[in-house]
This record gives C-alpha cells, sequence and structure tokens, in this order.
C-alpha cells in the first residue's frame, strides 16, 4: 500500500515500475468528484485511460466505479468491489502487476488484495463527505495494517 495525494504522484510511480503494470482506477472520489455530471465524467475517464496508456510498461488501464456506468464509453460501470474478478476484468493469463488506485481501503484496497496487486490509496479531501462514505474511511483506516504493508 502506498498512500498519495495526487494522479500526479501515481504517474511517477508507475512511469519508474520496472515491469508490466495494469492499472484499475476507482473512479468517484479518485478520478472526478462523487457525483460530477456525464460530460465532466466522460472527459476525465477518456484524459486518464490516455495519460496513463502513454506511460511505458502500462499494458492496459482499467476504469471502475460501484456505481451505474453513465453511458461513459471504457468504464466498467456496477464493478462489484471488491469482489470482481480477474476474469471479468479480462485479466486472467497476464502476468502484468496489477495496480488498484482508489480513496476507499474497504472497496479498492481490498480489489487489490483479492487480485493479488498493490494499492495506491489517494488521499482525499474529506470536507463535507457523506455519512456512509466518512464511515467507511475511518473503518478502512482499521483494517488496512491487516491487509497491507506500507511501502
Amino acid at each position: 500500500m502506498r498512500s498519495v495525494e495526487r494522479l500526479d504522484e501515481v504517474e511517477r510511480l508507475a512511469a519508474a515500475h520496472p515491469g508490466p503494470l495494469v492499472m484499475i482506477f476507482d473512479v468517484d472520489n479518485t478520478i472526478v468528484p462523487q457525483g460530477a455530471d456525464r460530460s465532466e465524467l466522460a472527459t476525465a475517464v477518456e484524459s486518464t485511460i490516455e495519460r496513463f496508456e502513454s506511460l511505458p510498461g502500462i499494458e492496459r488501464v482499467i476504469m471502475l466505479t460501484n456505481g451505474a456506468g453513465r453511458g461513459v464509453e471504457r468504464m466498467i460501470g456496477r464493478g462489484n468491489k471488491p469482489w470482481t474478478t480477474r476474469r471479468r476484468l479480462g485479466l486472467t493469463g497476464t502476468a502484468a502487476e496489477v495496480w488498484v488506485v482508489g480513496d476507499q481501503v474497504l472497496t479498492d484496497g481490498a480489489l487489490a488484495w483479492r487480485l493479488g496487486g498493490s494499492f495506491v490509496h489517494l488521499a482525499i479531501d474529506e470536507t463535507g463527505e457523506h455519512p456512509t462514505q466518512a464511515a467507511m474511511r475511518s473503518l478502512g483506516r482499521v483494517v488496512a495494517p491487516f491487509l497491507f504493508h506500507r511501502a
């Protein structure tokens, strides 16, 4: 588990990684704020995919949300994190290391753990956060040391 504050830091880590990578990004609160409109969401998803696929060593970029797909191409909606499988994500047979980038330990981090990958935890501004999200984040702080060692 690595904690970062911005996608620029994720980009630097990925660029410096010595082998092939598959990167799975949580969308809400990682790529766009929770509740972003469809236009902002579509633009952010596409630009993030292009940004990271342009890095050497990146085999694939997957955008994943537990919410509705909202009609955005190249994004998997109703992702069933953390229970989705390598097969559903099209990762069977890949030798690339898997990184999951997200804001919640209980969904994004647990997915990384289940897939045998690494979790890049994006610390977000929690001001005004919905109580359910805040409760998940608090519980995630308790669970994280049991799932991950910090890099």
